[in-house]
């Protein structure tokens, strides 16, 4: 995916400006280059430019095709070779972080960022504007991204495994494969050293001769045999290719590319992120079906979260994005995505070629889609306009650039199902998680006695809670852990999760006295079962302190709030309208999370007490009950007896009764809570609560009448 740029031997003479230019080695390894204008300064804009797609390390980046130009405008222009070949998208932001401190280190902080880059680096540049650390960005030029993100990949999946189908028993005709489970992928021993981008390399050449022993696709067609032809065209039809040019393009990545970004240590470290269960591949053209692989889901959702677009840009940040509509390596409908993600904020308009290419932009249309991204950055409030895009190709080509101007904005940008299958119902689930039914409570049924509660604000966000136990080589006693995470493709990441302790119960509470300590972080995946049921799995992956360390689990729902279409009654509105967090605002520190079931447990009422025993470790507590016109009444029980982690033992957890609570909701906004204790030294006491939050499944229910 890396596009080749020859636009520096068409540049027009532009004015000579004195230039400091520095090439450098960061610590994470990645080979960096910077230009300075003369008279940039500290916060002045700087121009992150981002490389295609190279399975060799870049130690040599450049600085893109409009390099002279944007230094002749006054901006500063960094490039990172990033410290990672291939798919680079698990470390980029992070590369370019470094970049923009080595930047700001020597020359002083930039004011406003510019992301631009081509292929693969047109998806980088997107990423980056939705990325912590580049709050700043005013403007993104992304040339033909992949903008699909991580499906861009199941293109290639599907492609490999249309080939093992069709290329079955071919002797000699047949690609490497790999050790199981992953015998689709090649091993990373027989991935060579050294192969540039894909085009041309001994290795790849090696492998265009299994694949032309198969379909004959080297040599002129009437020298293949009848079979070679039949399968050749069972497998453009797979791939609705016109061009056996970029079959061959597809067949290097989806061999090489695909292998590498699964097996690679630094990547998916030998996880499968891909499903073909339900995806025929190319079954409707002839071609055979596949074998019928299951995602690992935290793998996809590695993968989604570093490599697809959420569209959470900045208010003001303005968009650019050109693509050739005759590319069958980043198709033109992967404009769809940008469309969809960034709507109004974004000007995304297609190039009308009459022969086919990735990338292959005229050097006046890349410099009109420049000028108009800087001009809609100056003026961030007016529309998008696609009409003055085409002028300025035309006033750049009377300035001397040559062209021709092909830009076409009212060309359809295509479909991406017709060459990205879409998964089956189960995997379409997993793969929306941001708009299925996910709050509710989770647990391990090996590990009865703690679990993970989760509220989904909206779209974008939800808070996580885990209740367990201290781990060994402390105190014996419970801990509870927090935070909000990101919701993401089929999971949400926390990236600060915090232990809370330190105040005392009751009376004693003091919210100054409460310790909120960073403990690490949480990754939560769903698999393709259904959300909507109780049949839901989840993966929970967990980074701690040394005491906690890192694991995972598998837990499976417990109690899910609101409705879902099976279930949901008409008449009984305003089932799981008091689900959500509750908190006594002169208490800050600690709360109360209530989950409530819609149909068939109408009503069925779980609340968990986060809060401080009397020495100010942690405490939580639990107790379930029907709520009946607006109270709910209540046994509290407490958990002792085991250990986190491979200590813990579900016949040592022990239940007690800790004492009863009565809750009195007014309304969608308040409550009234009365605590008795069964051990008078926690005593008995009333409080006034009010919401914190509520799950966004919720909304309607507590919508007035």
């Amino acid at each position: 995916m890396r596009a080749r740029w020859f636009l520096s031997l068409w540049l027009v003479a532009m004015p000579a400006l004195a230039t400091q230019e520095i090439v450098d080695v960061l610590p994470s390894g990645a080979h960096i280059r910077v230009a300075v204008p003369e008279g940039w300064q500290a916060g002045d804009t700087l121009l992150l430019y981002q490389h295609g797609f190279d399975m060799d390390p870049d130690d040599n980046p450049d600085l893109g095709p409009l390099r002279d130009l944007q230094l002749a405008q006054g901006y500063a222009i960094a490039a990172s070779g990033y410290s990672q070949s291939g798919w680079a998208l698990f470390h980029a932001a992070d590369d370019n972080r470094d970049l923009v401190a080595y930047v700001s280190e020597r020359f002083g902080a930039p004011g406003a960022l510019v992301t631009m880059g081509g292929s693969m680096g047109g998806l980088i540049a997107l990423k980056l504007a939705e990325s912590r650390g580049f709050e700043r960005t005013a403007g993104v030029y992304a040339l033909c991204p992949p903008a699909a993100g991580a499906r861009s990949w199941d293109a290639a999946f599907d492609l490999r495994l249309a080939y093992d189908a069709v290329c079955q028993g071919v002797g000699g005709g047949e690609l490497l494969k790999g050790d199981e489970p992953l015998s689709w992928a090649m091993n990373l021993a027989d991935i060579p050293d050294s192969m540039g981008d894909l085009s041309g390399s001994r290795s790849v050449q090696q492998t265009y001769a299994r694949i032309h022993q198969c379909t004959g696709i080297a040599a002129p067609n009437w020298l293949r045999t009848p079979p070679q032809r039949e399968r050749l065209q069972r497998l453009m039809q797979s791939g609705a290719f016109a061009s056996e040019d970029f079959l061959l393009y597809n067949l290097a990545y989806a061999t090489f590319g695909t292998s590498e970004l699964v097996r690679a240590p630094d990547k998916l470290g030998a996880r499968n992120p891909f499903a073909s269960r339900g995806v025929a591949v190319g079954a409707a053209r002839g071609a055979a079906r596949g074998p019928r692989l299951d995602a690992d889901a935290l793998a996809a959702f590695d993968l989604a979260r570093t490599s697809s677009l959420t569209g959470r840009v900045g208010a003001n940040t303005r968009i650019v994005s050109l693509h050739t509509d005759g590319d069958e390596l980043v198709r033109l409908a992967h404009q769809q995505e940008v469309r969809a993600r960034y709507g109004t904020r974004a000007l995304s308009v297609p190039i009308d070629e009459t022969q086919g290419s990735h990338c292959g932009f005229s050097p006046a249309e890349l410099v009109a889609g420049w000028q108009r991204l800087r001009d809609w950055m100056a003026q961030p409030q007016q529309a998008a306009d696609a009409e003055a895009l085409v002028a300025q190709c035309s006033a750049a080509t009377a300035q001397g650039w040559d062209g021709p101007c092909r830009i076409a904005p009212a060309l359809p940008v295509g479909d991406l199902a017709q060459t990205m299958r879409p998964r089956d119902a189960s995997v379409a689930a997993a793969g929306d998680a941001a708009t299925a039914r996910f709050s509710g409570s989770w647990f391990d049924p090996q590990r009865s006695g703690e679990g993970v509660l989760i509220e989904r604000f909206n779209d974008r966000q939800a808070s996580v809670l885990w209740f367990t136990y201290a781990p060994a080589g402390e105190p014996e006693g419970l801990v509870w852990l927090g935070g909000v995470g990101d919701i993401q493709a089929n999971g949400i990441h926390v990236e600060t999760v915090r232990r809370m302790r330190g105040a005392r119960f009751g009376d004693a509470f003091d919210p100054d006295e409460v310790i909120a300590e960073p403990w690490g972080s949480f990754d939560l995946a769903f698999d393709g079962a259904d959300l909507a049921n109780h049949a839901a799995r989840l993966h929970l992956r967990y980074a701690g302190p040394s005491a906690f360390g890192q694991g995972q689990r598998r837990l499976q729902r417990a109690l899910a709030v609101g409705p879902d279409g099976s279930s949901h009654r008409p008449d009984h509105p305003r089932d799981w309208q008091y689900s959500g967090t509750w908190f006594d605002p002169s208490r800050s520190g600690e709360g109360w999370l209530v989950q409530q079931a819609g149909a068939p447990l109408e009503r069925l009422t779980s609340v968990v007490w986060f809060t401080y025993d009397l020495d100010g470790s942690a405490l939580w507590l639990t107790g379930t009950a029907l709520e009946q016109d607006g109270r709910v009444d209540l046994t509290l029980y407490r958990t002792r007896g085991t250990r986190f982690g491979r200590e813990f033992d579900a016949a040592d957890v022990t239940l007690s009764v800790f004492g009863r609570l009565q809750l009195a909701f007014e309304g969608c906004a308040g409550a009234r809570l009365r605590f008795d204790a069964a051990d008078a030294r926690y005593g008995a006491f009333d409080r006034d609560l009010v919401r914190l939050t509520r799950p966004d499944a919720v909304a309607a229910a507590c919508a007035p009448p």
